[in-house]
């Protein structure tokens, strides 16, 4: 009868002590993991001594895709590292943090997708520790950031500018409002004749999607706006939404001459008009056809800007003829010619 109970006791101490191991040894991997809940707390320790108790596992089943915080907290400092590592279910690891001796609680935010489970592993690196976690769902400490956007006149090198909001703890950010980039200004005229005074142009500015940029964001300045030739128009924004500068361009012509007399003999006429120290030099056309039609007109070019009259030779007697003049000016190497005359008309004597 002893001996039955000492077995009976010898295999009740087995039993128990079987049943202790496991109990410490549940939670120490992935597929034994303990579940916690959102708005749950757990209690565990870690131990570095303690083979069942190297690693503490747990998962969470998410319902809905969110930030969450994992808080650790624990009412001592450890002398070693606490590592906090979280793993997706195909076992990748997607955050990490170290808790190195210095704060009684630390705090890890991950974004978690809905439908899907999430792995927990604390480990310590000497030494044991006692923890309390618990998840929630995290608040956004969004603080908002403001960049201009930067003008250029080569649009690969335009950059957009944008207000953004980020949060300070898990780094979630969003754009609140994109500013895209001036990239182009439109004048009103690209051709303007001269007249002694300085000239202006209506403008317009663009931004890459095309929208109109407001005046109030940049202020207009010119250069060489006087004389025939190239003038420079130059955007520089000021406002509070872009900087930088577009620059543009337009063509001073030379005015439209002023004629003076236009005279006859038999085969021959002389035309005359003011000289335009101004211009680079002029085109006379002189046509039996009051519209200049191209098959009755010739075309003359006078290349000396000091030339003021011109006589036509070898014409029909008795025939009537009319003559108008422009001025041009050479700008990079291309003629920018300015408008016509008025026409005056004589005919040809006997």
């Amino acid at each position: 009868m002893k001996k039955f109970v000492s077995i009976l006791i010898a295999l009740s101490l087995a039993i128990s002590s079987l049943f202790a191991f496991s109990i410490n040894a549940y939670a120490n991997s992935l597929k034994t993991a303990d579940q916690i809940m959102l708005g749950q707390s757990i209690n565990a320790t870690v131990s570095n001594v303690d083979d069942n108790a190297k690693n503490y596992w747990f998962k969470f089943d998410c319902l809905s895709s969110n930030y969450y915080d994992l808080l650790t907290s624990s009412q001592a400092l450890t002398n070693a590292d606490v590592f906090l590592t979280v793993y997706n279910a195909d076992k990748t690891v997607i955050n990490s943090n170290i808790n190195s001796n210095t704060d009684l609680n630390f705090n890890t935010t991950t974004y978690f997708e809905a439908g899907k489970t999430y792995y927990f592993k604390y480990e310590v690196s000497d030494s044991s520790y006692s923890f309390t976690a618990s998840l929630n769902i995290h608040n956004h400490n969004y603080i908002s950031t403001f960049a201009k956007a930067v003008a250029d006149d080569d649009r690969e090198n335009a950059i957009d500018g944008y207000v953004k909001y980020r949060c300070s703890s898990c780094g979630d950010e969003y754009i609140a409002q994109n500013i895209f980039a001036p990239v182009s200004v439109s004048l009103s005229s690209l051709k303007v004749a001269y007249n002694g005074y300085e000239k202006y142009n209506n403008i317009t500015v663009y931004d890459k999607l095309g929208n109109v940029i407001p005046a109030s964001e940049y202020v207009v300045t010119y250069e060489d706006n006087i004389l025939c030739g190239k003038a420079w128009v130059y955007v520089n924004f000021i406002g509070n939404n872009y900087k930088g500068e577009l620059t543009s361009c337009f063509i001073i012509v030379p005015a439209k001459p002023t004629t003076v007399s236009l005279t006859a003999k038999k085969n021959k006429i002389t035309f005359k008009w003011n000289k335009d120290t101004t211009a680079s030099g002029y085109e006379i056309q002189y046509s039996t056809s009051k519209s200049f039609s191209k098959s009755k007109t010739k075309l003359v070019t006078v290349t000396k800007n000091s030339t003021k009259s011109k006589t036509f030779s070898k014409l029909l007697k008795k025939k009537k003829y009319y003559v108008r003049i422009r001025a041009y000016k050479t700008i990079d190497g291309v003629k920018q010619f300015g408008s016509w005359s008025k026409k005056m008309s004589v005919k040809t004597k006997k």
